[in-house]
């Protein structure tokens, strides 16, 4: 907990999504299976989940993500770029606000039951102000930390109401942070922007949304077609609006900029293009100097740092191309705070 003794009736509650304990493959396992074993995240039975991931996935890939996880492991202060990352924002924003700032991770530590209950333990809180730091909305990230969050905060008893703020890919000022942090990469001759999503399986998205599967302005282009809860809970829109943005707000042309998604796990169908596929033909296609950027993830973490900027970056040169910059997320940025003390500001006045 930051900022406790603001003896404030309000307080802010950050909501990452984890990392394991260390890299020891024993905590890398037991992250891997807690994450694996959500609901939202995969969507089969509990016996059948339960069966695929304690049987087949952890035991399979905890080793080898153990040795990648161990490349972007902080020696000294015994902690990864997501949750050292986390903390600072945490502690920046109670200074910012003069607000309590709570911080809990949806998988890993410090957890949730930690956190509601440092901030139950303040009894002048009736409101708190719950910060999701994912960007766009999806029922594996965003909704699962919400869900759980109140949920233990029934458990514990907690009477304090939560507040919510919605997925922030759209906020002006947080555009403006977004493409400030990449504009400097684009000084350099590019071929190309990429700009990469997590991956999830089409059935996490409504049934319209997932026609023209790898198309890259479906439902973008169709946006008026959404219902207004529709419009805030479709990650296939949020992604291609954010792509869309960039183009618009670093004033380079559509056909310099290419959305992709990563990360895909198992075999049955995700959203295209799918990033794995795209990464060899870019120097063929005579894209050599390609700008990487990764805006649904705030904090870097192993999908950035190892997947995106040591895999396909090799993939990237030995397929023929010459360059390849990666754009860090905008992490613990003093941009990127007073981008969420604004939001949880704005919050806060709508509510008086």
């Amino acid at each position: 907990m930051y900022g406790a003794s603001y003896r404030k009736s309000r307080a802010v509650l950050l909501i990452n999504l984890g990392s394991p304990d260390s890299p020891a493959v024993q905590d890398v396992a037991s992250y891997l299976t807690t994450f694996l074993m959500d609901e939202h995240v995969i969507g089969i039975s509990p016996f059948w989940r339960s069966l695929l991931v304690k049987r087949i996935i952890t035991p399979r890939r905890a080793p080898q993500s153990a040795k990648t996880y161990r490349l972007i492991w902080d020696e000294e202060t015994e902690s990864f770029p997501l949750v050292r990352h986390t903390a600072h924002i945490a502690r920046e924003l109670a200074d910012q606000l003069e607000l309590p700032v709570a911080m809990a991770m949806r998988y890993g530590k410090p957890e949730m039951t930690e956190a509601i209950t440092a901030l139950m333990a303040l009894e002048r809180i009736t409101e708190v102000i719950v910060v999701p730091l994912y960007p766009h909305y999806t029922r594996s990230t965003f909704l699962t930390a919400v869900e759980y969050a109140q949920s233990v905060a029934d458990k514990l008893g907690a009477t304090f109401r939560m507040n919510v703020i919605r997925p922030f890919y759209d906020y002006p000022i947080y555009r403006q942070v977004l493409a400030n942090s990449i504009k400097p990469y684009l000084d350099q001759p590019y071929d190309r922007l990429v700009v990469s999503f997590h991956g999830v399986p089409i059935s996490h998205i409504e049934e319209p949304c997932r026609e023209n599967n790898g198309t890259p302005h479906h439902c973008y282009h169709r946006r008026d077609d959404h219902g207004m809860d529709h419009r805030d809970t479709c990650y296939r829109l949020h992604c291609e609006s954010t792509a869309q943005f960039l183009i618009e707000d670093l004033a380079i042309p559509r056909e310099r900029v290419e959305l992709v998604y990563q990360s895909r796990l198992g075999w049955h169908p995700w959203l295209k293009p799918y990033m794995k596929g795209r990464v060899p033909l870019w120097p063929k296609e005579g894209h050599k100097r390609v700008v990487v950027v990764c805006p649904g993830f705030v904090c870097d973490c192993l999908e950035t740092l190892y997947e995106i900027d040591h895999e396909y970056h090799e993939e990237f040169k030995k397929a023929g191309g010459l360059s390849f910059v990666y754009v860090p997320c905008l992490n613990s940025s003093a941009d990127f705070v007073g981008v969420l003390a604004q939001i949880v500001q704005e919050t806060c006045a709508c509510n008086k």
